[in-house]
């Protein structure tokens, strides 16, 4: 029988004769191994995640007019729609007019768009041929059907904020006057909005309408810009474009840019903290089972250093055992690990995780590197076992 065959036969053996150990031992690095898988798929995937959960607060760029000017010019905003229709974009005119002879504020947007820029926007609205709705991508489908209609008024909506609704004491479906330099204007109340900002005051209505309303054609005064991506892109996105509209001032929504990085830091640095602490745990466990094994195998021990086994032979295959084991607790590690990050992002993110390959060697790899460090102490107790005083009971 080769030296190899034999050795490894000896591996075999000793694991299976102390199963129950190295069974204490497999499943602690199989914790080990699970942490460290769950950790790094959402890890890699928590970029992605966070930056489709922020994209729902609105907006992370804002194109506004440079200098002391008021508006900017619609041609902009079709400048967007030509050479970046990835980028959701929504035009915006404001201006303070009167209802009832009160100060108020008027938004002019393309009111269809409100969904794809601020999905997390709640809207009341009731109608007694559409029924009731509580999202703004119901709200949206209402307006277009009715934009679609051969009756030109029936595409000539008002939405109003919570706050404006309640101060002037309208409902959906009452008619609400609006008035801009003496010049009036009276549309339907579609919809009652929740925003949680400054559109809760005030009046939204079609961009084009308030633009004929104040004489403003062809004139916004800023565009909301969502630029898909992490921060990083986000900011690469914001200096092409201000390179490529020297115009406009393109400014980032700091609110939601900083936050997202902010927490994507923050988790990460807590999904790290946590995977350390628990693989440390684990290196001690298989320390002591490992430590175990020596003294309970130290006659056998002295009876292959007393056949002239060399100290690293011998070490050799206790590094060997716990190399298997951990080989083992890797591979049912990462299944398991896999399973629970995708539990997770279901649970948080409400999405799955993509599968990515590079974890399972990664996986394996720290399952192994912490395997082999927690052999380094016992193994040092392997060269302070000298075969005379073993043999002899002492």
């Amino acid at each position: 029988m080769s030296r190899r065959r034999m050795f490894f036969r000896i591996v075999w053996k000793a694991m299976w004769l102390e199963r129950g150990r190295v069974g204490s031992a497999l499943a602690a690095l199989v914790v080990g191994a699970t942490l460290a898988s769950a950790f790094l798929n959402l890890y890699l995937d928590l970029p992605r995640k966070m930056t489709a959960e922020f994209r729902t607060l609105g907006a992370n760029l804002v194109l506004a007019p440079k200098g002391g000017a008021q508006t900017l010019s619609q041609d902009v905003a079709g400048w967007l729609s030509a050479n970046h229709p990835e980028m959701v974009h929504l035009d915006w005119l404001y201006a303070v007019g009167r209802v009832e002879g009160q100060e108020a504020t008027f938004g002019g947007t393309r009111l269809q768009e409100l969904a794809s820029v601020n999905p997390s926007w709640k809207v009341r609205r009731r109608a007694e041929s559409e029924g009731s709705g509580e999202t703004l991508q119901s709200l949206a489908a209402f307006l277009n059907r009715n934009a679609s209609l051969q009756d030109e008024q029936a595409s000539r909506w008002l939405l109003a904020g919570e706050k404006a609704a309640a101060h002037f004491d309208r409902s959906v479906g009452q008619t609400v006057e609006l008035e801009y330099a003496g010049k009036k204007l009276s549309l339907p109340l579609a919809a009652i909005l929740s925003t949680g900002g400054s559109e809760d005051s005030q009046f939204l209505l079609p961009v084009s309408l308030l633009q004929e309303l104040t004489g403003r054609e062809g004139q916004l005064s800023l565009i909301e810009l969502s630029a898909p991506g992490a921060a990083v892109q986000v900011e690469a996105v914001r200096q092409d474009l201000a390179a490529s509209l020297p115009e406009v001032e393109v400014r980032p929504v700091r609110q939601v840019v900083e936050s997202e990085a902010r927490v994507v830091l923050k988790v990460r640095g807590l999904m790290f903290a946590l995977t350390a602490v628990v693989l440390g745990i684990v290196i001690l466990s298989v320390i002591t089972t490992v430590s175990g094994l020596v003294l309970d195998r130290q006659k056998e021990i002295g009876i292959m250093k007393a056949l002239g086994g060399r100290d690293g032979t011998i070490s050799a295959i206790f590094v060997a055992e716990t190399a298997c084991f951990a080989l083992l607790a890797g591979v049912a590690g990462y299944g398991i690990g896999f399973g629970l990050a995708q539990w997770g992002s279901q649970r948080i993110f409400h999405s799955s995780l993509q599968w990515r390959w590079e974890v399972v060697p990664a996986v394996l790899a720290v399952t192994l590197l912490v395997a082999l460090a927690a052999t380094a102490f016992p193994v040092r107790l392997i060269r302070r076992l000298y075969p005379a005083e073993v043999l002899r009971g002492n």
